[in-house]
């Protein structure tokens, strides 16, 4: 394994022993009630990124990884969106490469995290063709496609 994989590792497992402490400021901060958080008009959210402490930037491209390395970040990193208070949902047939690249793509979205609950994020492998949401997926919205793996990752 890489030094900067195992390190990444090491970073990824003390940002989910600080899971608690971060959620109590972002619930405890000026958003205090789950309502503000979760419908005022002028409030967007939180970029997950910020929400955990980590940009996408800290994550290298998905074609730096062997696929053992991508199957233990991918496994750490579910492991941290958890802690948050995050679900990533995946389509059974992805690989962990792929996985990575959504991961690691999603931390520039913004989530409404609710105290003491868990908001799933959906993580699609659909092109736009096939997609049976296309007319509500943000990814297409915001990037005019679906899934542009190579560009996620």
């Amino acid at each position: 394994m890489k030094k900067y994989i195992k390190y990444l590792i090491e970073d990824l497992e003390e940002v989910k022993l600080r899971s608690m402490q971060k959620l109590s400021n972002v619930f405890n901060g000026s958003e205090s009630s789950d309502f503000d958080l979760y419908h005022s008009d002028d409030h967007s959210g939180i970029k997950i990124g910020d929400l955990i402490g980590m940009e996408q930037f800290f994550f290298p491209k998905v074609d730096y990884l062997t696929d053992g390395e991508a199957e233990k970040v991918v496994e750490i990193f579910v492991g941290v969106y958890n802690a948050y208070g995050l679900n990533p949902i995946f389509e059974n047939c992805v690989s962990d490469r792929i996985k990575y690249g959504h991961l690691r793509h999603s931390l520039n979205h913004q989530v409404f995290p609710v105290s003491n609950q868990v908001v799933d994020v959906e993580m699609c492998d659909y092109l736009p063709q096939y997609c049976p949401l296309y007319e509500l997926c943000s990814a297409h919205n915001s990037h005019r496609v679906c899934c542009e793996l190579k560009k996620r990752a």
